[in-house]
């Protein structure tokens, strides 16, 4: 059944991708509850088949940003992907890709397990931001290009962001440059 249900979803979203009109639906956000990047020790890797599966999607088709949980706790990275690793060639260090999504793990809104604590030291290069807290984010979508997300923690006195981040968007910005490039080369 779990086969079958993968199978199932990697044809979905295969075919969701490649109809998505960008004129239409500027942004393009994923949302899943395992992350693929996440420098918490506890549930360290679990969304590495997930990454496998679907992380080449996420670059070729210029996903914005990627939201999950299940890890509780608090965590941003940089633009990376690790789409050119395989078994053989060991390259299994995320590198930076201007084509690739923000990873943000939001798991922190509570539980009844309790925060995860343990982090990977050093903290990982792919890593932007990382705090175990509980808190909340807002992602506010300003026009077709921009986007900002602030993330606070939900002990502070006052509402003061911990975090944040002004998105480009990657279809856009693109479309940007290569019009200003075809300008340029006329």
């Amino acid at each position: 059944m779990r086969v079958f249900f993968i199978i199932r979803s990697y044809k979905w979203l295969t075919n969701e991708l490649t109809r998505v009109d960008r004129t239409e639906t500027p942004w393009l956000i994923v949302v899943m509850h395992c992350p693929m990047y996440s420098s918490y020790v506890h549930h360290y890797m679990e969304g590495e088949t997930m990454r496998v599966m679907y992380e080449q999607w996420f670059v070729e088709y210029k996903v914005d940003v990627v939201f999950a949980g299940h890890v509780h706790a608090y965590e941003r990275s940089e633009r990376i992907s690790n789409i050119a690793y395989d078994v053989v060639n060991g390259l299994c260090t995320p590198v930076r890709n201007e084509s690739a999504p923000v990873y943000i793990t939001i798991g922190d809104g509570g539980n009844q397990e309790g925060l995860v604590t343990e982090m990977t030291e050093p903290q990982p290069s792919y890593s932007a931001y990382r705090e175990a807290s509980y808190g909340h984010g807002i992602f506010d979508i300003k026009n077709r290009t921009h986007a900002y997300f602030g993330w606070h923690r939900n002990q502070d006195v006052f509402a003061v962001e911990a975090d944040s981040m002004w998105f480009r968007n990657r279809y856009w910005k693109s479309l940007q440059e290569l019009r200003t490039q075809n300008y340029i080369n006329m």
